[in-house]
């Protein structure tokens, strides 16, 4: 339900290019005077954007496109501000000429300044607020740019928590312009260089772990959590960091900074922001703590979490559950040998939600029967379609009952479950599902769960240096990679950290035998041990009925044993993906590979594997694998190679492996 006019929160917005040099401090600003005015706020920063999945890495090293999310068009970027106009009383700022101008315009959104100076710019906002003038200037620096990326991003406690008029450094005619009848400070400022007015002291030490760790302790009794990211990241998130409470930190590498921050973070039942690399995750985890991933630009606009759209509209005449075959039908499949298939979609992150878009035109016409895997914060970020088709009927233009949705990990944020304190996760999974039941209604709470890591990481001798693949090339080597992430200790002005020779790695590696290597991953030294007892425990006591394992990956189909009321079942088709760690499908060989397999074994079983749908849905990456994904999906629908596969969705799955698992005709896989 839209709410009426009279109701709708106000909301300020401003758009800005993402290179402007002001558009942190700008941004900063504006939050706390939007609160002022009792607003919410909303910033979207313009730029060239590949659309791709940023995995992690020294940011930089990255290409600026590859850290600024999904694209306009493809990320629905516009729909998504037509839906801000409609949940929100809204009023814009734009720090010069703006994609969005046409839209404005249109929905006659009042536009308090368009100026790209920000003398101007300031006075026009400040000239329509209620809010006053602010009494001191706050004039912020890059800080050398330590480790290679700028402190800029990271000032907006200090600028929000005083009320300060903030403007980037390097700009003498704004400086002039804005201090006169201001105290005027800096911060940030390398100390070999002059600085404008009082400097405000920060640490001897200049990395970016030990600047913002001093900004987040230098303002803990505002703090209520914690924004971990690169300074892309942070820019784009500040609006909801200010509004949450939460003090942005980061560290080159992120994994020592989270170690360092353990104590702090351990508090948090979760921490959003954005990996450097995947053993992030383990540290968060070993502290209990999940971790929701968010890129800048997906969402687009994250203030829609606190639109109030009144009571979600479902479709009061549902056919879902109507094509789920009987108990005597299971009996039949059994008897004859009969496979079910089904494939899960990964796409739990905050900012997969992106996939939505593209996967549901590929659900929708390809007809296929599949689990969708997401997290309470998914229902929360997108409480409409592409998310909600999952509750409306085929007949209507939905998915239902094709696709089942399916709840990840630790409900609000995902960890590696087999290495938090088992009450932590325990709690964190109850909580997410009772708060989940609150807002969708008991009977729209998905049945079934999907773990990241539910069994014990078992450490392996050595980990593999040569992987064989059932595509071309077939064989990779791999090699472990130099420390990239404690490199870019620069102070220059480029981003991107020079290499001082092009070495014999980099020839190989731009070579056609490139193709041939590939780096050793941060998890491919381990592999999933037997089914956690305390962990399938806890996903049974939240009210689950079924349950996926990572333990026995790849094999013949197999049940777990031990866990009374939960039906968990091991995935049959996948490689073990040391990025994070997932057991993912990369292929259409893979299915293929596996249903010859499990064709050849002659009994009764199944055939299910994941989809980590960013590396295939994402705005960028679509373009190249649509085909290959609408491939497997008619694969699955038309029986597999053979024809003689029955694509069934996840429940059924569960629902067949546990009649197969009490009549023995599966193996039993024991939990410990």
């Amino acid at each position: 339900m839209t709410p009426r006019a009279e109701d709708r929160r106000r909301l300020l917005l401003l758009f800005a290019p993402a290179d402007h040099p002001h558009r942190d401090a700008a941004c900063a600003t504006l939050a706390w005077l939007a609160a002022e005015e009792g607003s919410l706020f909303e910033c979207y920063f313009e730029a060239h954007t590949s659309g791709v999945h940023h995995g992690g890495g020294h940011p930089a090293f990255a290409r600026k496109a590859d850290l600024r999310g999904g694209t306009f068009t493809g990320g629905h970027h516009l729909e998504q501000f037509y839906l801000l106009t409609a949940l929100f009383d809204c009023a814009a700022t734009t720090l010069g000429p703006s994609t969005f101008d046409g839209a404005l315009a249109e929905c006659r959104v009042p536009v308090r300044s368009r100026s790209p100076n920000i003398a101007s710019f300031y006075m026009e906002v400040f000239g329509s607020s209620s809010a006053a003038w602010p009494k001191q200037l706050l004039v912020v620096g890059d800080g050398g740019r330590p480790n290679g990326v700028s402190l800029a991003p990271y000032a907006f406690p200090e600028v929000v928590h005083r009320k300060l008029l903030a403007i980037g450094s390097g700009d003498p005619d704004a400086l002039d312009a804005l201090s006169a009848g201001l105290e005027v400070e800096s911060l940030w400022h390398p100390q070999d260089t002059a600085s404008p007015g009082t400097r405000i002291d920060a640490p001897a030490d200049q990395s970016i772990e030990t600047q913002t760790i001093w900004m987040a302790e230098r303002w803990k009794e505002a703090r209520k959590g914690f924004l971990i990211g690169d300074p892309e990241l942070v820019a784009r998130w500040t609006p909801t960091a200010v509004r949450e409470g939460w003090a942005p930190i980061f560290g080159i590498p992120q994994a020592a900074m989270i170690g360092r921050m353990r104590d702090e973070l351990a508090s948090e039942r979760v921490v959003f922001g954005r990996q450097q690399d995947d053993s992030d995750f383990l540290e968060l985890s070993r502290l209990g703590v999940g971790f929701q991933l968010v890129d800048p630009g997906r969402p687009a606009f994250p203030v829609v979490r606190h639109a109030d759209p009144g009571p979600i509209a479902w479709p009061t005449d549902s056919d879902a559950g109507s094509q789920e075959p009987n108990h005597q039908d299971l009996e039949q499949w059994a008897h004859e040998g009969k496979v079910v298939a089904s494939l899960l979609f990964w796409s739990g992150m905050v900012r997969e939600l992106e996939n939505l878009y593209a996967l549901a035109d590929l659900f929708s016409l390809s007809g296929v029967a599949a689990g969708l895997v997401l997290s309470s914060e998914s229902f929360h970020y997108m409480a409409r379609p592409p998310l909600t088709l999952a509750y409306v009927p085929r007949s209507k233009g939905g998915l239902a009952p094709q696709i089942e949705l399916l709840l990840a990990s630790g409900g609000v944020a995902s960890l590696l479950e087999s290495e938090s304190p088992p009450e932590r996760f325990a709690s964190t999974l109850r909580d997410s599902v009772e708060e989940l039941r609150g807002f969708l209604g008991r009977d729209r709470v998905p049945r079934g769960w999907w773990g990241v890591m539910d069994a014990p990481m078992v450490a392996r001798v050595r980990p593999p240096r040569l992987t064989r693949e059932p595509d071309a090339p077939f064989v990779r080597i791999r090699y472990k990679r130099r420390g990239e992430l404690a490199a870019g200790n620069t102070h220059s002005g480029d981003s991107t950290p020079a290499r001082s020779r092009r070495d014999l790695r980099s020839v190989v590696r731009a070579s056609p035998l490139g193709r041939l290597f590939e780096p050793l991953r941060p998890f491919d030294g381990y592999e999933p041990g037997p089914p956690g007892r305390r962990v399938l425990e806890a996903v049974r006591d939240a009210g689950f009925e079924y349950a996926f394992t990572k333990s026995s990956f790849g094999g013949a189909p197999g049940v777990v044993s031990g866990i009374d009321g939960l039906t968990t079942l091991n995935y049959t088709v996948g490689r073990w993906d040391g990025w994070t760690p997932f057991v993912t499908v990369n292929t259409l060989s893979d299915l293929v590979h596996a249903e010859r397999r499990l064709l050849r074994d002659g009994g009764p079983g199944w055939l299910v594997g994941t989809i980590d749908s960013c590396l295939w849905a994402f705005t960028g990456p679509i373009w190249q694998r649509a085909g290959k994904l609408m491939a497997m999906c008619d694969w699955l629908v038309a029986g597999g190679s053979s024809g003689r596969l029955i694509n069934v969705t996840p429940r059924t799955v569960a629902r067949y492996a546990k009649m197969l698992g009490a009549i023995a005709k599966v193996r039993q896989i024991p939990a410990e």
